[in-house]
């Protein structure tokens, strides 16, 4: 009996044990479980919102690619509103009437970096708290999606120049005289009239492959206004001047123009598309570009074309510039081309596409008058196929773009002569994209503008492949619109 009862009061005691625990952990149970309620709740949200956000970046690229917007605040509206439709809407990724996801001013932004486009979709949920409702009645769960434009746009060109083995250019500057003390400099007769070309647009090099790298630097020595060389020099010209530092300094003397004090003679200052907004002088810096994405678009682009060229000499007048795209073929019968502007094509903005296959010997391009509508010329050619290039302004003006990233470089002696551009009293407006750049002229003015990415009156192409739109992170630095 007794051993009976022995039994019986253990249970009890462990029995006891076991409530005393339970009621010790059972708060703890209920803070975990509340815990796990809660976070398992927003890990949820925040997956839907993920997805969301990626969804949209990809459709919001997508769309800005195809219809050419820009990063400006303001200026990617169909793109934001395609991305809309990928949130909620007809291909949404949350109900109609998902409560607290608002759209905010910077739920849609773009901005470049290094040549590259990015969009991005930043969403933001009040996700309620069930647990711990009664601290804190909602967390907000971000989710940011940034999509990249792989290949860029046209308006990736965003450069007056963009070279990969040297520049120089001669005749640049006027009346130099031989400099030999500060009493010349003090000469404004001597300085009048001393700037020549003018530069309205940023001036860069480039290794050419797409893969970043700002300590590259050309092969060969930029030289500006060579013909400084020779004289006793005090410093040699290492910058391009604008029509606004032309217009200020016809009377400003060498000495003065040479200075790097801003307040008396300010470096020129570009927009995101590469336009010209104030300042005097530039200087030639490096630039992120991939030669191969323009020549895969015009692949693309003239793919199916049957406006072909028969003959090596193409003039302006024929038939053929009856067509937005002119295809010139290399072989037999046409190893080299003439491309002569006789007629002025109209007034419009809206470019004519002429791709000229690789392995051409020689390609001259001559005006007789003013392009009118821009020509976008581009040449083919890699590393064993590089044409002669010369570009004949004749005192007109030339609205396009001149691609030849792989033309040839010859020497001459000292002098180096590869894209060769003869623009004595003549007008430049657009692109340029060659290996070695050769400017000779005086009197010429060169200006950068984009009538490609979306800004001409035709509504130009884009050159967006988009293959190449991918998700990714953004680079530091970036600023969005």
């Amino acid at each position: 009996m007794q051993i009976c009862m022995k039994n019986i009061t253990k249970k009890w005691r462990q029995s006891g044990a076991i409530l005393a625990f339970t009621a010790l952990l059972l708060p703890m149970i209920i803070v975990g479980t509340g815990l796990a309620v809660d976070l398992g709740n927003i890990y949820v949200q925040y997956s839907r919102l993920q997805n969301a956000a990626d969804a949209a970046a990809l459709a919001g690229a997508h769309e800005y690619a195809a219809k050419n917007e820009k990063p400006e605040k303001g200026q990617h509206k169909k793109a934001d509103k395609m991305a809309k439709k990928y949130i909620k809407g007809e291909y949404h990724n949350l109900e109609e009437n998902e409560e607290n996801v608002d759209y905010k001013e910077e739920t849609f932004l773009a901005g470049t970096y290094d040549g590259t486009t990015y969009y991005r979709v930043k969403l933001v949920k009040k996700v309620p708290l069930y647990f711990f409702g009664t601290i804190k009645k909602s967390v907000d769960v971000t989710a940011v999606s940034v999509a990249t434009m792989q290949g860029g746009t046209t308006s990736s060109f965003k450069n007056l120049f963009i070279f990969k083995d040297g520049f120089s250019a001669t005749n640049t500057v006027n009346d130099l005289g031989v400099l030999k003390d500060d009493s010349i400099y003090n000469d404004l007769n001597r300085g009048k009239g001393m700037i020549s070309d003018v530069f309205d647009g940023r001036i860069v090099y480039t290794k050419g492959d797409g893969v970043y790298n700002d300590s590259y630097y050309p092969s060969e020595k930029i030289k500006y206004s060579v013909q400084t060389e020779g004289n006793d020099f005090l410093h040699p010209l290492d910058r391009f001047y604008t029509s606004y530092g032309k217009k200020k300094n016809q009377n400003t003397s060498i000495k003065v123009l040479m200075s790097d004090k801003e307040e008396e003679n300010p470096a020129a200052k570009f927009n995101d598309n590469g336009e010209l907004q104030s300042g005097n002088w530039s200087k030639a810096s490096y630039y992120n570009y991939n030669f191969q994405t323009f020549y895969d678009y015009m692949k693309s682009k003239t793919e199916n074309c049957k406006n072909v060229v028969t003959d090596q000499n193409v003039k302006t007048d024929s038939d053929l510039f009856k067509n937005d795209v002119i295809l010139v073929p290399h072989n037999n019968s046409i190893p080299n081309v003439n491309i002569t502007v006789n007629k002025k094509l109209g007034d419009s903005d809206d470019p004519i596409y002429i791709y000229v296959e690789s392995g051409m010997g020689i390609v001259k391009i001559d005006l007789e008058t003013d392009t009118g509508r821009p020509l976008i010329i581009c040449i083919a050619g890699d590393d064993n196929h590089r044409s002669q290039v010369h570009f004949n302004l004749n005192g007109h003006t030339f609205k396009g773009v001149v691609y030849a990233p792989y033309c040839k470089a010859e020497k001459y002696g000292d002098r180096i002569e590869g894209l060769l551009v003869n623009g004595t009293n003549s007008t430049f407006i657009g692109t340029i994209v060659t290996s070695y750049l050769n400017l000779n002229g005086d009197h010429s003015t060169y200006k950068y503008k984009d009538y490609i990415g979306g800004n001409s009156g035709g509504g130009g192409a884009s050159v967006v492949n988009s293959d190449g739109i991918t998700l990714t992170t953004p680079p530091k630095g970036i600023q969005w619109k």
